[in-house]
């Protein structure tokens, strides 16, 4: 140890490990995991960092510092006691290591002020504060690459399909129809290409560290469009995938409606129009827009509106007549009064 500084005696160059475990730090760590455990299951929008099968594996281990004993089956003998109140260094080190988790996500949420933070509903619900909430991140991922695993089938199928239309001889006399069908190949082929690319490079540097993840998000999030550019990125697949359908479904309807008969066109637009409504409504039902509620509401409104046009008309008429009776009954009494002035009048011839 010559040349270290601050090493003077021997006592200096002693390990610390066998430090005495208090019982209530164990006490205290295990109400910390049952918090976590509570918060996972109960919120959406925990801060937590680890899933429930990790929180799981913790109160497990924790456990196992404050059982009296563990009994082996076969010979019948305690192969482990209770660490609390104990030195084992093993025990320490691992209390440690999970506090000091706990504690770094207690003080970067605030913990104990007043602007505590509660929940992530107002951040980002994966990277909060530059940085990966593991629990969030791992669901992320799994779903990201199921999804993309749909995508490149769908791609495929979609890439196979414009392929074989363009074969059509009907349809190799329509050029708005070929223009179309190119213009879907192109986006087919454009989403199965992206999602080769996010499978084998993107997820590769997003299965990283969480320091490394944090890393690339923040660097993301310094782009031309912030961070909305990383999930744009990602759902570049779906949305090639997506025009590519509304391009063959064009290039379908051009030919259906250029080549076909009166009695084609009759019987294919009604099917056209209700096929196209029924494909809207999980878009509206997911965007929280519901016809029904809609046109209830334009109905409610229209009512209402009516209704008080309706008495607005109807008060205003009932002034006019009140005014106009009131009027014409002052006319009438003049009237009378004149006609009786002229019969009473003496006749001087």
């Amino acid at each position: 140890m010559d040349g270290v500084r601050g090493v003077e005696r021997k006592s200096h160059i002693t390990i610390p490990n066998k430090r005495f475990l208090p019982e209530d730090i164990v006490v205290e760590l295990k109400e910390l995991v049952m918090y976590a455990q509570t918060d996972s299951i109960t919120s959406a929008t925990s801060l937590t960092r680890l899933t429930s099968e990790q929180i799981a594996s913790v109160l497990s281990l924790v456990d196992l510092l404050t059982s009296k004993s563990i009994s082996d089956v076969r010979s019948s003998l305690i192969v482990f006691s209770a660490s609390a109140n104990k030195k084992r260094e093993h025990s320490v080190w691992i209390v440690a290591r999970f506090m000091r988790d706990f504690c770094i996500t207690k003080f970067l949420n605030f913990y104990g002020q007043p602007g505590a933070r509660l929940d992530s509903r107002a951040f980002r619900k994966i990277l909060v504060d530059q940085d990966i909430v593991d629990a969030r991140w791992k669901q992320y991922m799994d779903k990201l690459n199921s999804d993309w695993n749909g995508y490149t089938i769908f791609s495929t199928v979609m890439l196979a399909v414009d392929i074989s239309f363009l074969s059509v001889p009907s349809v190799q006399t329509q050029t708005p129809a070929i223009l179309l069908s190119y213009m879907s190949t192109l986006c087919a082929m454009g989403s199965l290409v992206v999602t080769l690319l996010l499978v084998g490079q993107v997820n590769k540097s997003l299965r990283d560290s969480r320091e490394a993840m944090g890393s690339f998000l923040v660097g993301m999030s310094r782009s031309v469009l912030g961070f909305e550019s990383f999930p744009l990125m990602l759902s570049l697949p779906f949305g090639l995938l997506i025009w590519g359908i509304v391009f063959f479904a064009a290039a379908l309807s051009v030919v259906i409606f250029r080549t076909s008969g009166i009695v084609i066109i009759s019987i294919a637009y009604p099917m056209w129009i209700a096929t196209v409504v029924l494909a809207m409504w999980p878009v509206l039902a997911a965007n929280r827009i519901h016809v029904g509620s809609l046109l209830r509401d334009w109905f409610r409104t229209w009512y209402w509106n009516t209704k008080r046009l309706i008495v607005n008309l109807w008060y205003r008429l009932y002034t006019w007549y009140w005014i106009t009776g009131q009027y014409i009954s002052r006319l009438w009494h003049r009237i009378i009064e004149q006609v009786s002035r002229t019969v009473t009048t003496p006749s001087h011839v």
